[in-house]
């Protein structure tokens, strides 16, 4: 096949990288690429670092950027013959969409977040329906990150045979319970807590829709103390670091290559999100059998078997989150039972070989 991919992120193939878009994008590039396919990349970056990378650097991203990765596609689509465009992320559905007419082939878009996050303001609002807005526009095809996105997709109008599960996946070779690619650095070592207590740890940017509100009143019921250690940052750092006090340790951005050697510190993750597709950190969690307490929204409940591979509540229910922590602290059994079922169902399906396959099946369709 030949594709052209179009992604708004600036992708890097030689730095480490954290958004887990683009590491999506980097790794579905090279990985179609080692399997034979023509994979051309149209990013908005100012350092491309590939031949098969034909970047933009747009001005602004509101109009500028659009309007570049339509006239750049159309080129490069024309000039290698492609036969599909692959658009992930939303400022280039539209693009992609407008390109693939001219050109006469198919479009498909990545759809890889919930279609109804709470959103606050008229911005929020704004957004979302503009979002909304580019999603009814008439594709070819919508890859999904999990069933549940399937779901919101078709109860919207788009018709079932264009939607495909080409789910999530995790690198489970470098997330393993038994090696660490990358030990962890001292500066974040030096923070880590000093006693033997039980660890909690979550992963993830630092909004409210995360849910960690919810965990600190958790914790505060749990019957035996917990300390959570936080990776990540956001908006919310410094009211939730307040919010926590003693009983957590915010790290920070931590660098994804540090990542795997982080769930080796923790006794269990925990997502206690109000919203999400299908997160990999719960993957990631779950390939370093690191045991999990998540919430049952948008894709979770499709990676975690309640009382299997890993335990699942309610969402706004701190009551509950605080009963599973509990349900781990006894004795380390439960805890090593559930990491290593957590394990086993995500080695296979949702490892990234896996998820390549998904991908050229799903798009071969689309062009056929």
């Amino acid at each position: 096949m030949r594709v052209l991919y179009l992604t708004e992120e600036a992708i890097s193939f030689s730095d480490a990288m954290v958004r887990g878009g683009a590491i999506h994008v980097r790794n579905v590039v090279t990985g179609l690429r080692d399997r034979g396919h023509d994979v051309t990349l149209l990013d908005w970056n100012d350092a491309p670092e590939r031949p098969f990378q034909l970047s933009v650097s747009p001005r602004t991203r509101f109009v500028d950027g659009p309007l570049r990765t339509l006239g750049h596609a159309v080129r490069i689509g024309d000039r290698r013959n492609v036969d599909v465009i692959v658009s992930k992320t939303r400022k280039t559905y539209l693009p992609g969409l407008f390109a693939a007419r001219r050109l006469g082939v198919p479009h498909v878009v990545h759809v890889g977040s919930s279609l109804d996050p709470p959103v606050e303001g008229l911005r929020g609002r704004l957004d979302l329906a503009s979002f909304g807005a580019r999603l009814r526009a008439p594709h070819d095809g919508y890859l999904v990150v999990c069933a549940h996105i399937g779901d919101q997709l078709r109860e919207r109008g788009v018709a079932p045979d264009r939607i495909f599960d080409v789910r999530n996946a995790v690198d489970v070779d470098r997330f393993h319970p038994d090696r660490v690619p990358t030990p962890l650095a001292d500066r974040f070592r030096d923070q880590l807590p000093a006693d033997d207590g039980l660890v909690v740890g979550f992963v993830g940017g630092l909004q409210p829709y995360k849910g960690l509100d919810d965990l600190a009143d958790a914790l505060e019921r749990t019957e035996r103390d917990w300390h959570l250690l936080v990776a990540g940052d956001g908006p919310d750092r410094d009211r939730l670091e307040g919010r926590f006090g003693q009983q957590a340790t915010f790290l920070g951005s931590v660098p994804y290559e540090q990542i795997p050697a982080l769930y080796h510190e923790f006794d269990a993750f925990a997502l206690p999100s109000h919203t999400e597709g299908l997160p990999r950190v719960v993957l990631e969690a779950q390939a370093t059998a690191t045991p999990v307490v998540a919430t049952r929204v948008g894709g979770v409940p499709e990676v975690i078997e309640d009382g299997g591979t890993g335990l699942l509540c309610d969402p706004h229910q701190p009551a509950d989150l605080a009963d599973a922590l509990d349900r781990l602290t006894p004795d380390a059994g439960e805890r090593d039972r559930l990491g290593r079922q957590g394990r086993a169902a995500v080695e296979t399906e949702f490892s990234w070989p896996a998820l390549y396959e998904r991908y050229e099946r799903d798009l071969r369709q689309v062009i056929e």
